[in-house]
């Protein structure tokens, strides 16, 4: 599989070193910022579908009037 780069980002000098600190031994930056973007990507992934099961949920609700409340949930 080919490798591709992501875009280069600017940041502050301050920012920089705040990742820097928190590395672990042996980790490069490059490292920490592909895990953090790929960690971010599906945390985003997983809340876009958590979000449309409950659209299909109240959806189905709505189609054949079976609401509950949440006290009872």
């Amino acid at each position: 599989m080919k490798s591709t780069q992501l875009p280069p980002v600017r940041v502050e000098l301050a920012v920089r070193e705040e990742i820097e600190s928190c590395l672990r031994d042996g980790e490069t930056l490059s490292q920490f910022i592909e895990k953090s973007a790929v960690e971010a990507a599906r945390a985003r992934k997983s809340q876009q579908e958590f979000l449309a099961r409950g659209r299909a949920s109240l959806s189905q609700a709505q189609r054949n009037g079976e609401f509950y409340p949440a006290a009872d949930v």
